[in-house]
């Protein structure tokens, strides 16, 4: 596995030197999104049943908690998810130590975008507020509605 370790660390830092960083960045995302798909979404459809026709901000925020385990704050236009503080980053790739480049959080935002987008059935952007990889003690993403 150091190889697949020292390959993705090179990729990472090709990422994060390259003038065209913002398309890899997009690619990172889309593969979040993929991820989401493959990972989470077969298995969340209580939440989203849960969700549907709910528009009262707390209301929301505190079904999001129930179901996820997360902090789920109101904020203007959406609202910020906050997970994990203090334990370590949920991805696979990360916990296995095969990436520790910062860079690869952009695949979050694709993750958190195709979830919620799901959820609520409408666009969303999100925010990365703090991440491990950045230095943080949890992961905290600020989703708002298009």
């Amino acid at each position: 596995m150091d190889h697949l370790k020292c390959w993705l660390s090179d990729l990472f830092n090709v990422i994060e030197s390259d003038e065209r960083s913002q398309n890899y960045i997009e690619l990172l995302k889309k593969c979040g999104g993929n991820c989401a798909k493959r990972n989470l979404l077969p298995y969340v459809n209580g939440l989203k049943e849960e969700l549907d026709g709910k528009s009262d901000m707390s209301n929301i925020a505190e079904i999001i908690s129930r179901h996820t385990g997360a902090e789920c704050i109101p904020a203007a236009n959406g609202f910020i998810l906050t997970y994990n503080r203090g334990k370590g980053c949920d991805c696979a790739l990360v916990n296995g130590e095969y990436v520790a480049s910062p860079v690869f959080c952009n695949c979050t935002l694709g993750f958190h975008e195709t979830v919620w987008s799901t959820m609520f059935e409408r666009p969303v952007t999100v925010e990365l507020l703090e991440t491990f990889l950045r230095g943080g003690n949890c992961c905290s993403q600020k989703i708002t509605f298009l």
